[in-house]
């Protein structure tokens, strides 16, 4: 029995696919990125091919879902690690924090 093709709805999919994935690879450090992101992009873009032919849609959700798992546990940890992400992080946190108390407070005495 022959592979099939991707059909073009799926065509389209894995090419948007992996222009957002291409996107996406700016949350990854700069070094990883430079020496690694042109091979990431064209294992994700095979990947989300094979998946295509083996079990259509579902198939490319499902890679979608271990890049996107893979984005959370090793690219954000990474990017945490930059002092500069940190302190952004941190000064996220620390204004949402004074911005949820004095509303809270405010609530308060109203």
């Amino acid at each position: 029995m022959p592979a099939r093709e991707p059909e073009i709805a799926e065509l389209k999919v894995i090419r948007a696919s992996q222009f957002l994935y291409c996107r996406l690879l700016a949350f990854y450090p700069p070094d990883l990125r430079r020496r690694f992101g042109d091979e990431m992009a064209e294992v994700f873009r095979e990947s989300l091919r094979q998946a295509a032919l083996k079990r259509g849609m579902n198939g490319i959700a499902k890679q979608w879902g271990s890049a996107l798992w893979e984005l959370f546990t090793v690219a954000a940890p990474s990017r945490l690690e930059s002092s500069t992400v940190m302190a952004a992080a941190l000064s996220l946190l620390a204004s949402s924090a004074l911005f949820l108390a004095f509303f809270g407070a405010l609530n308060r005495v109203l």
